[in-house]
């Protein structure tokens, strides 16, 4: 198996003429046959693109996949927690080429028809493409992008249709988030940061949860720091100058602190957000509600919740949170399962 492996990345690579993609370098421009994916370059929509074979090691991706109604045609994928494969049994089923970095031979042996991936990884689409696999590249970094990435997969495996209906729903949603921040006066408005994994990292001010923080009707304290939608070390002395009202920490990656600890850090008991007790967590803990993609509308509508519950109560948080996955999944789930709890 493993002689017949290698003979076939051997054949790959020298069929990858063959392949197509079309080279970055030169001008993008879509047609009704292309789409042009998050790294500009332009693809070939695949003849029998309703029946196109999905391959991922890039968990951003899942969400679009289930959201797009793409799961049965995913042979392997990389997810980020195991509520997906919990509750998409053609997830479960599906083999792995790999967690962020690509196993070209298990590719190779499953070979998919295409590779989503992240739009800033080129030796990897350069390698994969030499296999004689697409690769559709996406690009997540704000609302905009997560719009674009759901348009470019519509369009190219066949389901522009639920593409649409997925943009309008979140249109929907932050249309009725702006209609609620609407109704706040300006001098009840707080700021607020979303902080990262280690203290002292922060979303910066161009980044998707710093978005949120200000669609909900917050003022961004980080506003005017950071470039290239990229966490950044500002370092906790800053975070102590900015003194900002309230305290998100990420959701989307595993934090080398506690709230708890923030809260009985004397060094930190001077910031606003510690003294009146609005450090949160964002939920939830099996499917992070700041991580670019569909549950950005809830993950805002969650700060919105704790920045403003006289304006945005629990209960109707709760309804938007039952109503996203019914959207989702058709069913809703239990907090407890999720992993968060609208009561603290």
């Amino acid at each position: 198996m493993k002689k017949a492996t290698s003979l076939l990345l051997a054949l790959a690579l020298a069929l990858s003429l063959c392949g197509c993609r079309i080279d970055a370098s030169q001008p993008a421009v879509s047609g009704e046959n292309t789409v042009t994916d998050g790294s500009g370059a332009v693809l070939s929509i695949p003849k029998n693109n309703t029946k196109t074979t999905i391959a991922s090691v890039y968990a951003v991706s899942v969400p679009f996949i289930v959201a797009l109604g793409l799961s049965d045609r995913v042979k392997a994928i990389n997810v980020k927690s195991k509520f997906w494969t919990d509750n998409d049994a053609s997830l479960a089923s599906a083999g792995t080429v790999g967690r962020g970095t690509v196993d070209l031979e298990a590719l190779a042996a499953y070979a998919p028809d295409v590779l989503i991936h992240r739009s800033n990884d080129p030796k990897t689409v350069e390698a994969v493409s030499a296999l004689g696999i697409d690769v559709l590249c996406i690009k997540t970094e704000n609302l905009d992008d997560v719009k674009r990435t759901l348009t470019l997969m519509g369009k190219y495996f066949g389901v522009s249709d639920r593409a649409a209906e997925v943009c309008n729903w979140m249109d929907t949603k932050f249309a009725y988030i702006d209609s609620v921040v609407k109704t706040i006066p300006e001098d009840k408005r707080v700021t607020a940061l979303v902080m990262g994994g280690e203290l002292g990292r922060i979303a910066g001010g161009d980044m998707l949860q710093s978005w949120m923080i200000e669609k909900a009707g917050g003022i961004c304290v980080a506003d005017s720091v950071g470039k290239d939608h990229n966490w950044i070390d500002v370092g906790v002395e800053t975070i102590f100058d900015w003194n900002p009202d309230f305290l998100f920490c990420t959701g989307s990656t595993a934090l080398n602190y506690s709230v708890d600890e923030l809260y009985g850090d004397s060094s930190w008991s001077s910031v606003n957000a510690v003294k009146n007790g609005c450090i949160y967590r964002i939920p939830a803990t099996f499917d992070a509600w700041d991580m670019p993609g569909i549950s950005c509308v809830i993950g805002t509508m969650y700060m919105l919740h704790e920045m403003y519950p006289d304006y945005f109560s629990a209960d109707e948080l709760q309804a938007q949170i039952d109503d996203y996955y019914i959207f989702m999944f058709g069913k809703t789930f239990d907090a407890s399962y999720l992993g968060y709890d609208l009561e603290k």
